[in-house]
């Protein structure tokens, strides 16, 4: 085994939770040439990260959903010479794509759709652990320990300093707590109500003097923009105005994170800030933050919840997200926020 394919799962999230598969076997194997194959996406999560050689952009929706396309993607992996692929997601189309590479020896979990095309095939597994650490087992079919680490996600000195000026240029840094508030989430049913996002706000401004700063992608800025609208206290709307990179560099510079469960969120524990997550239709045991039990706090109500994980996203607002009250984040946020604010002005002291 010296050069080695990883196939990526589709979300940005689980892309971060592959990164402690992709670390071990680097630990394990210093020498390899290491490739992933994902969406674009993918890419931008595991830019600079330091176990990686290349990422290989895979969209079959859109730039390779014709033959031809995909074709040159069979192409592209048979001139890298790869000799081992591990497919982390069960995708015929991707398995058969590896297969059509000439990759001699293909690791995945067997299954119905795609098993057939492994050459080592290993049973899913069957007790519920964090996805982070689901993708570990195939290491051992390849002869290697299964060794857990944490998500990482890397930020290059230059996005940190393009964040600095971009949060400058709002006047975010200003010796203010600065929180960070991010409303919106893949689907609808895993979103906390925008007016209590708006209500945690002004709580924390008023009684914390915090600074708000609201995020979002582009398909969240109307969400962001109703959430700024409804609170007293003025609060900086970045919705919109970043890329992935550039609001995963702005959250190093945060004191609490406040969201949904999202990629953002997952990239917030991989940076080891503070966080509040908001759980409703998913489960923190599958899905959760990994990282620094002491910087995260997970607000979850399995009990009021017809089902958990709950992945119907028509479904109407989900009762775990309605059970999460605004005392409630706000008391988590404001012990939060105390700790941390306790540490930097004990390590201003110290200095």
């Amino acid at each position: 085994m010296n050069r080695v394919l990883v196939v990526l799962p589709n979300w940005f999230g689980e892309t971060l939770f592959a990164t402690p598969f992709l670390k071990a076997l680097r630990i394990q194997r210093s020498d390899l040439y290491l490739a992933t194959l994902g969406w674009p996406k993918c890419r931008e999560v595991l830019l600079h990260n330091p176990h990686v050689n290349e990422c290989i952009d895979f969209n079959e929706r859109l730039t390779h959903r014709s033959p031809v396309a995909q074709w040159r993607i069979i192409e592209t992996l048979r001139a890298r010479r790869f000799d081992t692929a591990f497919i982390l997601r069960r995708s015929l189309l991707r398995t058969l794509l590896v297969a059509l590479a000439g990759i001699r020896v293909r690791v995945g979990f067997h299954n119905p759709k795609s098993g057939w095309l492994l050459t080592r095939r290993i049973p899913a597994p069957s007790l519920p652990q964090h996805k982070a650490f689901s993708y570990l087992p195939l290491l051992e079919a390849a002869g290697l320990s299964v060794i857990r680490h944490p998500y990482e996600y890397t930020v290059s000195a230059e996005e940190r300093q393009g964040a600095r000026e971009l949060l400058n240029a709002h006047r975010a840094l200003n010796g203010r707590p600065l929180v960070i508030l991010h409303p919106g989430a893949n689907w609808s049913h895993k979103r906390w109500p925008p007016e209590r996002f708006a209500a945690l706000g002004d709580r924390l401004a008023e009684a914390m003097q915090a600074q708000i700063v609201m995020t979002g992608g582009p398909d969240d800025v109307g969400l962001a923009e109703s959430v700024t609208r409804a609170m007293r206290q003025p609060a900086i709307l970045l919705a919109g105005q970043t890329g992935l990179r550039q609001l995963g560099a702005c959250l190093e510079f945060s004191q609490l994170v406040v969201s949904n469960d999202t990629g953002v969120l997952h990239i917030a524990a991989a940076l080891q800030r503070p966080i509040i997550a908001l759980y409703g239709p998913t489960s923190p045991t599958l899905t959760g933050p990994l990282g620094n039990p002491q910087r995260m706090m997970v607000l979850h109500h399995p009990d009021c919840c017809p089902q958990i994980p709950c992945y119907s996203p028509d479904h109407p607002v989900h009762p775990g997200m309605q059970s999460i009250s605004v005392d409630e984040a706000y008391a988590a946020a404001r012990q939060m926020l105390k700790r941390e604010m306790g540490k930097a002005i004990s390590g201003a002291a110290e200095g």
